[in-house]
């Protein structure tokens, strides 16, 4: 029984990350680079992370980020013009410029952080997670007089998501440990019946063309102008990305040190540059390891199922057309992780402090799930702590760490607006 709740946990996490392998591919593809090539490299490398990862003890599911991505293609690629080889050299560069900033300043940057924004990471993940699901789903929607507004119950997508989330999240207040996987398999199983998703005809695929993008990256620009936004594009890759990944990491893995996760994923990304694939991230739905009994077996199982994703692009195409399958995990994911996250609170005693760290985690947790960007929101979260503890006289009491930090913020917010 163990070691099925292992399986389903596994497969659960895999299943519902799937969607970003051809999402991200698809997006390559619009700068330049061939589809099936981005599509191979960008599961081997998330099959291989996982597992090193999983090796040092961090038990996650990597997937390319589809954050990241969309700032590459749109901004850099389609915007500016920058070559997708060009785009993947400062993926590189990045990432080593991330690993040298964690490898060296990794210690002092633990010492000066305050222990409340590791709690409010969580909080604003597991709201952001959730936010995502009903957003994939359909079941909230912009509004042109709003920010969001519930979707039509006549869309099909929104109906069977909205059927999935009731189910995982009533088995899941009964206390099923495989609560998440039983919504999925419920959800998927319904939805195929009812012919909104099909299996393709030709529903396997031999993975190709890595000769097409192994290899391939550039470090030069056009001209002056291009250098300049390149250069920007690494500063703010480098600043994006080490938030992910501390965040996550804070997040999904609390009895692990972070930065020796964090230095890994910086490893993978300047791999992944060099085979030509997005820098990977901790997919999401890494929060259903919380129903294994042995998280370790579920990042194995769920890097099975990876391995078999290799050749089956047309099925994962299949269901991303159809996501209502995913919906449920993701909700349920946000739930079990925001379930864990109240257990404790670690606010200051003192009421000026702890006003301080409450507005500076409401901060976080609005502008996450409104903008699915992390920068943004943990940068905006530390901005705001420095100015409120400053504002009610404690501007002292703030450390060193968080002055700095919220310095890079303000120059990584000044130069975005710029370009």
């Amino acid at each position: 029984m163990k070691f099925s709740r292992d399986i389903f946990a596994g497969a659960t996490m895999a299943m519902s990350s799937l969607a970003a392998f051809t999402a991200t591919a698809f997006m390559w593809q619009l700068a330049g680079m061939d589809f099936a090539a981005s599509f191979t490299v960008s599961v081997l490398l998330s099959l291989v992370g996982t597992l090193w990862l999983a090796h040092g003890g961090y038990d996650l599911v990597l997937t390319p980020s589809l954050t990241v991505t969309g700032y590459l293609v749109f901004i850099a690629a389609v915007s500016h013009g920058l070559g997708w080889q060009t785009v993947l050299g400062s993926c590189a560069l990045a990432s080593l410029l991330g690993l040298a900033l964690w490898h060296f300043a990794g210690s002092a940057l633990r010492r000066g952080w305050p222990q409340i924004f590791s709690w409010g990471i969580q909080l604003a993940l597991a709201v952001f997670i959730i936010s995502l699901g009903l957003k994939l789903g359909r079941i909230v929607i912009t509004s042109p007089w709003q920010v969001t507004m519930l979707g039509d119950a006549a869309d099909p997508l929104m109906f069977w998501s909205m059927a999935g989330i009731v189910l995982t999240v009533a088995l899941i207040a009964a206390g099923w440990r495989s609560a998440l996987f039983a919504g999925m398999a419920v959800t998927g199983l319904v939805t195929f019946g009812e012919g909104f998703w099909v299996i393709p005809a030709a529903p396997f695929f031999l993975p190709a063309g890595l000769d097409k993008a192994i290899g391939q990256l550039d470090f030069a620009a056009a001209n002056s102008q291009d250098t300049v936004f390149f250069w920007i594009t690494v500063l703010s890759l480098t600043v994006m990305l080490s938030v992910i990944h501390g965040s996550t990491l804070q997040a999904f893995c609390r009895e692990k040190e972070p930065a020796v996760g964090v230095k890994k994923l910086f490893v993978l990304g300047a791999l992944g540059a060099l085979c030509g694939s997005s820098p990977l991230v901790a997919s999401p739905a890494s929060a259903a390891k919380a129903e294994a009994e042995n998280s370790r077996r579920a990042v194995l199982a769920a890097g099975a199922v990876f391995a078999l994703a290799l050749f089956c692009e047309p099925v994962i195409a299949a269901i991303a057309d159809f996501p209502a399958m995913v919906v449920p995990v993701l909700v349920g994911s946000g739930f079990l992780l925001l379930l864990e996250t109240v257990k404790s609170c670690p606010l200051s005693q003192a009421e000026a402090d702890r006003r301080s760290e409450v507005l500076s985690v409401c901060v976080m947790v609005l502008l996450l799930p409104l903008t699915g960007n992390f920068a943004t929101a943990l940068g905006s979260a530390v901005i705001g702590y420095a100015l409120f503890m400053t504002m009610a006289g404690k501007a002292r009491q703030v450390t060193k760490i968080v002055w700095l930090i919220s310095g890079i913020f303000a120059l990584y917010y000044s130069y975005g607006s710029m370009f």
